[in-house]
């Protein structure tokens, strides 16, 4: 695809339209605008043409739209108050805008998605995009941005087939990246690893077999189904059970009195280990259940909400002792986390969500790779980003951008985000009494325990401590 800006005339269209008898009227179509724009870090007049437009998709008001907004505006702001990014001659500088897709909506209509990408496409002009979360609904918008050639950064979205469908039909598909998070199928993975570490230290410290029964409890989700399938087929070569009953896909509409159902249903089963894998406001209920019965197992998993500091109010309080993934805490878990941590903290004044982080890495990797290829034409970047493999950036950390989540590195057939450490790794956070977070040690099955400053031993809730026997 030629690139659009490099089309850019100062005048792109004339036309003359006839109106009674041989009265002309001359309509002027010039550049682009970014009137609509925010420019943070900008200086007074940079032309409209020297501005790279990024559109940022999402739930508009909702934890995760409103983190790939942050992440994105923060790394642009920074971009630009350091110069912006240099092709030839021309500097160029980031401008972004947002549209809604309302794809936190339980009952999603995904028209609104679509029509959210057409705006950003055919009214904003923009040339990048980067967002998303919801499966079913990026999987409907996303085709606006393929059929007109834009590179689309994900920064929320799990499901493996995005990345199935580059990997099938390359020409299409290949302006497509996942930055964040890794695949519903290696997410599964990552939480048998950290499971059968967890249960090590549970067992040394009560005794063999106190774990013998799992529960999941997972959204009726299409991200989910990798994950539930992956942790079905492989637990039981733990020697652990997952009773049918025990394996909970619900409906995201679920009501108070529906979580307390199927917190039930694992006490009845005898379940010890429960491992939740949600996105939305069913870990809320799913803690307060846990505090209010206090159930002899513990959790451990997937929940999203739980990864902002704003969860232990939303919980009532609740949330102490859910141990949980998270892209990020305040350790330096690479050279750039603090400082990312800390300027987003100072900005947003609450904790980065995945997809803010996820947001902002995908920002710094087209500015990268902008200067590096020096071009601003998508089909060019491509190849530029797909050298950001897991074997280049060993061996040359000083050549590509750094992530504040990871070495960042992607697959090139797939554009999928490499998952393992130092490259694109999760932490486990658990939640204490006190309502603070802390890193707990993945006995070197997910990182090294001595990766960096921080990092804690697994604490048990006292009630199951009690139940199992603890002195």
């Amino acid at each position: 695809m030629e690139s659009k800006t490099k089309r850019i005339l100062a005048i792109a269209l004339i036309a003359v339209i006839g109106i009674g008898a041989g009265v002309g009227i001359f309509i002027f179509v010039g550049l682009p605008t970014t009137a609509s724009f925010a420019k943070p870090g900008v200086p007074s007049g940079v032309a409209s043409d020297h501005i790279l437009r990024i559109g940022v998709v999402g739930d508009t008001g909702e934890i995760t739209g409103d983190g790939a907004w942050e992440g994105t505006y923060l790394a642009v702001e920074e971009i630009n108050e350091a110069g912006g990014v240099t092709v030839g001659a021309d500097t160029y500088y980031f401008g972004i805008v947002r549209q809604d897709t309302d794809e936190g909506n339980p009952n999603l209509v995904t028209s609104r998605g679509i029509a959210a990408a057409e705006r950003l496409v055919y009214d904003n002009e923009i040339q990048f995009a980067i967002g998303g979360f919801r499966t079913e609904a990026v999987l409907a918008y996303q085709e606006v941005f393929m059929d007109n050639d834009i590179i689309f950064m994900s920064v929320g979205v799990a499901t493996d087939i995005f990345t199935d469908n580059v990997r099938s039909y390359y020409a299409r598909y290949k302006y497509y990246f996942r930055v964040m998070p890794t695949n519903s199928t290696s997410l599964g993975g990552q939480i048998f690893a950290f499971m059968g570490n967890t249960i090590g230290t549970i067992n040394a410290m009560y005794g063999a077999g106190t774990i013998t029964t799992v529960g999941i409890l997972a959204e009726d989700l299409t991200w989910t189904e990798s994950t539930v399938n992956f942790l079905n087929t492989y637990i039981p070569f733990l020697g652990l059970t997952v009773p049918v009953t025990s394996s909970i896909r619900y409906d995201i509409t679920l009501s108070a009195a529906d979580m307390n159902t199927h917190m039930q249903t694992f006490i009845d089963d005898g379940v010890d280990f429960l491992i939740p894998v949600i996105s939305a406001q069913g870990g809320i209920m799913m803690m307060q259940q846990y505090a209010d019965l206090e159930p002899d197992f513990v959790i451990v998993g997937i929940d999203v909400q739980s990864q902002l500091d704003t969860f232990w109010d939303q919980s009532n309080e609740a949330a102490a002792y859910e141990t949980v993934m998270q892209t990020l805490l305040d350790v330096a878990k690479t050279p750039t986390t603090l400082a990312f941590w800390n300027a987003f903290k100072d900005k947003w004044t609450h904790d980065p969500l995945y997809t803010a982080v996820g947001a902002y890495s995908a920002v710094m990797n087209l500015a990268w790779a902008i200067e590096e290829g020096q071009t601003i034409d998508n089909d060019e970047l491509i190849p530029v980003l797909e050298t950001m493999t897991k074997e280049n950036m060993l061996a040359n950390p000083a050549d590509f951008p750094s992530s504040p989540s990871g070495l960042g590195a992607i697959w090139p057939g797939s554009h999928e985000a490499v998952a393992d450490y130092p490259s694109g790794y999760t932490l486990w956070v658990q939640w204490n009494a006190a309502g603070e977070k802390q890193v707990v040690k993945s006995g070197g099955n997910w990182y090294p325990d001595d990766a960096f400053v921080g990092i804690n031993n697994y604490i048990v809730a006292p009630w199951v401590h009690t139940a199992w026997g603890g002195a």
